[in-house]
């Protein structure tokens, strides 16, 4: 009987939560660490949005693409931590009704199915919308609950034999001889782990990851600020039809709100301050598709740090909401991969790319299972 390959993933986020499910599924021995908790980075402050894709259709058409198929397998293999409700899109001004024709073309394009709805039945759907909206028009866009889907990929992963260490901290990398050394919090104690690949799923932490072995890993560290009210002002998604910008998304997320989102480059993902004028920014536009939003109260603001590829003449909305695989062996490092960009709602393809091609470096003839296979129940992670 041969040894099952070992894959150690970095980052217990939805991308390294993702990776482990598929891998563990093509009989990979995978051990996920995470510094921190699951889904304690980026995952875990992003704006749960379950993404159609029409944001991105009309500027970046493959992710748009990208998004509404993912969104249709996630809703069918974890709907439990799915909340379906739909998205409006709604124009305020005669200069989204100038955009209306340019974005049902471009969501036409990508196959995000819309429906054009008159202002009195938008107004039905949604009472606290302005009444002087022109235009509205629905989208397959939902709400995900992050904390839990990344605990479904990994008690899914679990089931297959994989092992999760959370609070554990990678302090050097052994690149010629693949072994990782870390730093347990829960044992207090410095450990090694040796393994046949090593996969640098970090998120925006990705390039000082990638550092610690003398490797250089490209990316954009964008933060986004957002704001949680006390109150849901709204069952589906609002998005403003318009270009993509500055606090154009209203997410219900059970009794509260999420009001987002801004974008900024920052340097340290450990360390970002929340501009007080992007919270007045991101109030600012939210009112003008709910005007009764300043009557709430602030829960909180947070940011956090979206992991961008970096791309010639982009950055920050211009930059592809795509992602990318690096195999790092041109640098000497063979059987090291980072992964870099991507969204939530795109996790489980993001994972199926890797995991094609860390199978080939294995020389593992297995195809993805995932977009088949239903995820196991969050709850079934404190059974594992």
């Amino acid at each position: 009987m041969t040894r099952a390959a070992h894959a150690i993933v970095i980052g217990a986020g939805s991308t390294g939560s993702a990776l482990a499910h598929d891998l563990a599924l093509r009989g990979v021995h995978v051990t996920v660490l995470e510094r921190a908790g699951v889904a304690s980075g980026s995952t875990g402050h992003n704006q749960a949005q379950l993404h159609s894709g029409a944001r991105y259709a009309v500027n970046d058409p493959e992710s748009a693409r990208e998004c509404i198929r993912e969104n249709w397998i996630l809703r069918h293999i974890q709907p439990e931590v799915l909340e379906l409700n739909d998205g409006l899109f709604v124009a305020i001004d005669e200069q989204g009704m100038t955009y209306r024709k340019t974005f049902l073309e471009a969501c036409k394009a990508c196959d995000i199915p819309v429906r054009e709805l008159s202002v009195e039945d938008a107004l039905r759907m949604e009472p606290l919308l302005n009444p002087h909206i022109l235009s509205a028009i629905q989208i397959p866009d939902g709400v995900f609950d992050p904390y839990r889907l990344c605990l479904s990929f990994l008690a899914t992963a679990c089931q297959h034999g994989a092992k999760v260490q959370t609070f554990c901290e990678v302090k050097n990398l052994d690149i010629s001889n693949r072994i990782v050394k870390f730093h347990s919090r829960i044992t207090n104690k410095t450990e090694v782990l040796q393994g046949d690949v090593i996969i640098n799923a970090a998120g925006p932490w990705a390039a000082f990851v990638g550092a610690l072995g003398g490797l250089q890993v490209d990316l954009e560290p964008s933060a986004g600020a957002m704001i949680t009210i006390d109150r849901r002002m709204c069952n589906m998604v609002i998005n403003l039809l318009a270009p993509p910008g500055d606090g154009d998304i209203i997410v219900p997320q059970r009794q509260t709100c999420i009001l987002g989102t801004t974008s900024w480059k920052v340097e340290n993902p450990d360390h970002i301050t929340v501009p007080p004028e992007h919270i007045e920014a991101i109030y600012k536009v939210a009112e003008t598709m709910i005007p009764s939003i300043r009557q709430t109260h602030a829960r909180g603001a947070m940011a956090a740090a979206r992991p961008l590829m970096v791309m010639d003449g982009t950055g920050g909305r211009a930059t592809t909401r795509g992602f990318t695989c690096t195999d790092h062996s041109a640098e000497g490092a063979h059987g090291f991969f980072s992964v870099v960009g991507g969204k939530t709602t795109t996790a489980r393809l993001m994972a199926e790319k890797v995991a094609d091609r860390v199978c080939a470096f294995l020389g593992i003839e297995a195809t993805c299972r995932t977009q088949d296979f239903p995820l196991l129940s969050y709850r079934k992670w404190l059974q594992v």
